[in-house]
């Protein structure tokens, strides 16, 4: 039999920041990149397992007891946070880019403030697909991925969605996140007609009928799972217009109530946030009103309005005369408040939906980043030593001692960092790039708008930079049905395999 404890320090994924057990579980006998260590710990082979635990058994033991004083700190989840990607941990590849990396470190984030949050998204059976060159250009891989081999654990709740007139069933599962909860909805029910099943499958892809499915399961799923598995958060807080149809959920159940259609919007506004992440019209969720309109139906008839009221709210004019349904009007418009990702973000947003007149109050929350995932753990040890308690969340009284520090140990932590990247570098590319030298990282999506590409437009301002010894390592997917991202993809990689290259400027896949 497993040992309970290692399973309980494998599944809660406090691991991808808490180095300790980190440590200990990359330590386990078959552990290697890109597994997680709940697979390890089920395929490990018995004796080694076991003799593996009698040398740490203390270690593990300690641990868990930490992990669980964690997790009993925190209060029953007061906020619903609401995405449709979590960047958790590479290991758990339910995410596709920053807007899953933000929302993986709000979950790590209130778990080590105690602030009683919840986590609501979908789990995608083929999670986000595996990068491949083919020369030049990308192709897709997609692996299954087993709930359980990943953490996850079935509440035993499900939750029913009508689709295009049918009752969907989701199973609820959940991942915890330190101690945060994070509820994951899954279709791949066996009842489900096999549409349905295949609506959790992937992240971002398909059509628009299945992206609006999709959104629908979200939405509306992740309130009636709340409901199943006995959370009532007081404020639902959407990451992005994904979520949106949340909030016509919520009016359901209050007008359900015997509450007005004008109550019940005021009701919900005054419990509801909206996080809008997206500077240009190309990032946000639009849907034709014909394919919208018949999903609307029954909730116009429940809320006593019509059909055109509903899409009505979630039109943005400037979207023009076709007038689709938009995701983000439609948040604007039943959300209390709002705010863009930085100060800078809110003036254009405001700029942006400024044909919305709730969107004029849009404030700005600088995004941050979870320290204890993003900061080696060289400059950690450094930072424990000399900023003391508080420098991972920011204090000014940590902060304030960064002069102390000498100029040699930022260089020996940062010379090992780039050390280990030298090290990817080569093991995934055969390039071999020089630890000594300055190294310029590009990780992000190939979208067009993210100009990956933009320093090829001056060729002798790059010829000079790489005489001068600087190097380049570039990083990102473009997505499945983005030609033009894939272009600029290709173009990065055409040139990183030149002879102008030089061999320090180099596309890493995957």
């Amino acid at each position: 039999m497993t040992d309970a404890n290692l399973i309980e320090l494998a599944t809660n994924h406090r691991w991808s920041w808490d180095l300790r057990t980190r440590a200990l579980l990359d330590s386990l006998p078959g552990a290697a990149p890109g597994r997680h260590p709940v697979d390890v710990v089920r395929t490990a082979e018995p004796g080694a397992l076991q003799a593996w635990l009698g040398e740490r058994r203390v270690e593990v033991d300690a641990l868990v007891d930490e992990l669980r004083s964690v997790v009993d700190s925190v209060a029953s989840p007061a906020v619903a946070y609401f995405a449709p990607e979590f960047g958790v941990a590479a290991e758990l590849p339910q995410y596709s880019g920053g807007l899953g990396i933000l929302a993986g470190d709000h979950l790590k984030s209130a778990s080590d403030l105690g602030l009683p949050l919840v986590g609501v998204g979908l789990f995608y059976r083929e999670g986000f697909f595996r990068q491949e060159l083919d020369g030049t250009n990308q192709r897709e891989r997609y692996d299954t991925i087993e709930p359980e081999a990943v953490g996850a654990t079935d509440t035993g709740a499900t939750v029913t969605v009508t689709i295009a007139g049918v009752d969907i069933i989701a199973r609820v599962w959940r991942q915890m996140v330190g101690a945060t909860p994070m509820l994951l909805l899954d279709t791949a029910v066996d009842t489900n007609p096999s549409w349905a099943v295949s609506i959790t499958d992937r992240l971002y892809s398909g059509d628009r009928e299945h992206r609006l499915r999709q959104e629908l399961v979200l939405g509306v799923g992740g309130v009636r799972a709340l409901r199943a598995v006995g959370v009532d958060p007081e404020v639902f807080h959407l990451n992005e217009g994904h979520a949106c149809f949340l909030l016509l959920e919520l009016l359901r159940e209050r007008v359900a109530t015997g509450a007005t259609l004008a109550d019940a919007i005021e009701a919900v506004r005054a419990r509801s946030l909206f996080t809008t992440h997206t500077p240009v019209p190309a990032g946000i969720d639009r849907f034709d009103r014909s394919l919208v309109r018949p999903e609307l139906e029954s909730w116009a008839e429940q809320l006593g309005t019509d059909v055109d009221t509903l899409l009505d709210w979630a039109t943005l004019p400037s979207d023009g005369p076709d007038r689709p349904f938009n995701t983000a009007a439609l948040a604007f418009e039943l959300c209390g408040m709002a705010n863009g990702v930085s100060q800078l973000h809110s003036g254009v947003s405001r700029e942006l939906f400024s044909t919305l007149p709730r969107a004029a109050t849009v404030t700005g929350i600088t995004n941050g980043v979870h320290a204890r995932t993003w900061v080696s753990p060289e400059l950690q040890a450094l930072y424990d030593q000399h900023l003391g308690h508080g420098w991972d969340q920011g204090r000014a009284v940590a902060w304030a001692k960064v002069g102390n520090i000498g100029a040699e140990a930022f260089s020996a932590a940062r010379r090992a960092g780039r050390g280990r990247l030298v090290d990817l570098v080569s093991d995934r590319t055969g390039v071999e790039l020089d630890p000594d030298a300055c190294i310029i990282g590009f990780a992000r999506r190939f979208a067009t708008y993210k100009r990956a590409a933009l320093l090829l437009r001056d060729r002798d301002g790059l010829e000079r930079v790489l005489d001068a010894g600087a190097q380049f390592v570039f990083a990102g997917k473009a997505h499945p049905a983005d030609g033009e991202g894939k272009a600029v993809l290709a173009e990065i990689a055409a040139f990183a395999e030149s002879d102008a290259a030089r061999g320090r400027f180099v596309l890493v896949p995957d």
